[in-house]
Parts: structure tokens; sequence; C-alpha cells
């Protein structure tokens, strides 16, 4: 079994992990030039929802890479809802979500995501996921109807084209160590003398943000200042995850 995955804060890898199988950076397959892979038994995508759709470099992944398989899963990481993902092109046999802690610090308080990680029951949700996959069920999870109305409400007012400067480098705490740059999943972020300049191409993941060592990537208007990474998922996973061919 293969899985792909993209992930920026680990929450997708340590699903795709505990799925199990042959795991496949969609970041370095990108980079690459293969165009088509096969499994005799499945082939899975894994990946985080962005403003309720997929990131834009998994969509380009699906639009470019052809998955054969007898039975394609894709599982979905999220905050709240999955909105519109979970309608991702392609043949699917099995799509489900999976709440987690949601990141996005624009929009939310990390901390207090942290705090409520419980009530999401995400060791429970992940075993029946793991389970379904193991035993080749088929379920195609449908939008709900909060799920449409934040996906549509997400589709009216979609992220500003000029958010990245919103970004700021905090100059005391920076040491130019360029772990931004390692952990861009586009490489988006080039190094000005000893400071780190995102560019315009930014997808607003949170690559940089929670896995600068010393948190010296800020953002004008985030709920909070606390950075994360799933517990199970070291810095050196996410730099070895965006490595490019």
């Amino acid at each position: 079994m293969k899985i792909f995955y993209f992930t920026t804060t680990g929450n997708s890898l340590a699903v795709a992990r505990a799925i199990g199988g042959e795991l496949l950076s969609i970041v370095s397959v990108l980079s690459g030039c293969e165009t088509g892979f096969a499994d005799d038994g499945a082939i899975g995508v894994v990946c985080p929802v962005y403003f309720g759709e997929l990131p834009a470099p998994v969509a380009e992944f699906l639009e470019r890479v052809k998955l054969s398989a007898p039975y394609r899963f894709l599982v979905l990481t999220c905050g709240n809802t999955p909105a519109f993902a979970v309608k991702a092109p392609g043949e699917w046999g099995y799509v489900r979500s999976i709440r987690m802690v949601d990141n996005y610090f624009p929009m939310f308080d990390v901390s207090k995501q942290v705090r409520d990680l419980p009530r999401k029951r995400v060791g429970e949700c992940l075993a029946e996921i793991v389970a379904d996959i193991r035993a080749r069920r088929h379920f195609l999870e449908a939008p709900t109807l909060y799920g449409r109305v934040a996906g549509w409400w997400m589709r009216m007012f979609p992220l500003s084209p000029l958010a990245y400067r919103r970004f700021y480098i905090d100059a005391e705490k920076c040491n130019g160590c360029g772990t931004c740059g390692r952990v861009c999943p586009i490489g988006n972020i080039s190094m000005a003398g000893m400071m780190p300049a995102i560019g315009e191409r930014c997808l607003t993941c949170g690559a940089c943000y929670h896995n600068c060592p010393l948190g010296a990537i800020r953002y004008r208007g985030e709920k909070s200042r606390v950075q994360y990474r799933h517990e199970g998922v070291t810095l050196a996973d996410i730099v070895r995850e965006m490595k490019r061919e």
C-alpha cells in the first residue's frame, strides 16, 4: 500500500503513519518527473484542508499524477469541517475526515485548540479509519449542512492574495538559520542576508510560523502566539518531507 501525504505541522503525517504502508511525500513527488504510481493493493492520499478546500499542492498532485489501485482512499485532517474538500476530484472508494488541532493562527486561538483536543476523540476516530482501510471498506463522506454553509462562505470570502504581507520577522529572535525556507512546501521563502523574506505565492499554510525553532516568524492579527506541531512528528520529519529532487 502506498500513501501520499502532505503535511506542514504533522497532523496528516501522523495519520498516514497510523494507517501504515509506504509513505511518499507529495512535495517530493511534485518536484520529480513521475506522473503515475500503481499498487496491487491500495493507494491513498492523506492531507489537511485549507480554507475548505484541498491545499494547492495536493490539487496539483491529483491533477498531474495518475494513481492506479483496486482500492483508493482519501483522508482529510481538519480543525472543524472539511467543507467541500470531501468532494475531491477522482474516483475514491473511501473518503473520510478526521478533526484534529486547528493550527490556523489567523482565525483560531491555537492554545485553546490544543486544550479542546480531547473533545474531538482523535484516537477513536483514527482507529475507525485505520480499521476501515485495512478491511477495504467503502465510504464516501458528504459535506454536512454546516460544511456546505462554511464552504460557500469561504468561497465567497477567500483568503486575500496579499495575506502574506501580514507575516513579519521578529529581528530580535531570528538567527538566520533558514529553517523556514526548508519547511516551506512551495519554496516561497528566500534569505535576504540573514533575514527570511516570504514571497507572494504564500499558501499561509503556517509551516514557517509553527516550525521556526525560535518563534521568530509572526503574523499581524494572529489569535495566539502558540506554535503547534503534532507531538509524534519532529522538525526533522517536516524538513525531510519538503526535500525536492
